[in-house]
């Protein structure tokens, strides 16, 4: 590989940036395999069925969320704590958006592209939604007191999905890690 150097010990180095390149012309992108494909889809389309129903609960009533509201385990006190808005804007509406980007990004046809930018994509986000449910939850711990069921369902979705998609995409990329050690 070009652009490695020898250490002290006359072992081949390579920049970390370089490892993760692709080797040249012998390349071609792995395709995501089929069961990626269809589990990132169904969790986003899951992730939209959960953040409709808390949307719709969020605008009409929030005890149609079906939790005890009693103890910890209060989905009321969450979804209309001062923490259940960013900037105004209710985090069941942000939700909903993050999952119906994250169905298209994750549908069948989107998948077959096989894009670069389509697959980094498609990581990044789910990667900062998974960083926004780690908020979620410190607020819903630390701030409000109180666990929303439905809230976990979601952010259990989210995991799931960052787990798929982070185990596919560096074989989509094509990137090659030789060295554990990189």
């Amino acid at each position: 590989m070009s652009g490695s150097s020898r250490d002290d010990a006359g072992t081949a180095t390579v920049p970390p940036a370089q490892a993760l390149e692709p080797d040249g012309a012998d390349f071609e992108p792995l395709p995501a395999t089929r069961w990626v494909e269809v589990t990132a889809f169904a969790l986003s389309l899951i992730g939209v069925g959960l953040s409709t129903y808390m949307t719709i609960a969020h605008f009409t009533e929030a005890t149609i969320l079906a939790c005890s509201g009693r103890g910890e385990l209060s989905c009321t006190a969450v979804t209309t704590s001062p923490q259940s808005r960013v900037v105004g804007i209710p985090v069941a509406i942000l939700g909903l958006g993050f999952f119906v980007v994250m169905s298209i990004l994750s549908s069948p046809s989107v998948w077959r592209r096989g894009a670069r930018w389509l697959a980094l994509s498609r990581t990044a986000l789910a990667v900062a939604g998974l960083l926004f449910v780690f908020w979620l939850i410190a607020a819903e711990v630390l701030i409000i007191g109180h666990v929303c069921l439905w809230c976990t369902g979601v952010h259990v979705v989210a995991l799931a999905l960052v787990l798929v998609l982070t185990r596919a995409t560096p074989a989509q990329l094509g990137l090659r890690i030789d060295d554990p050690g990189v």
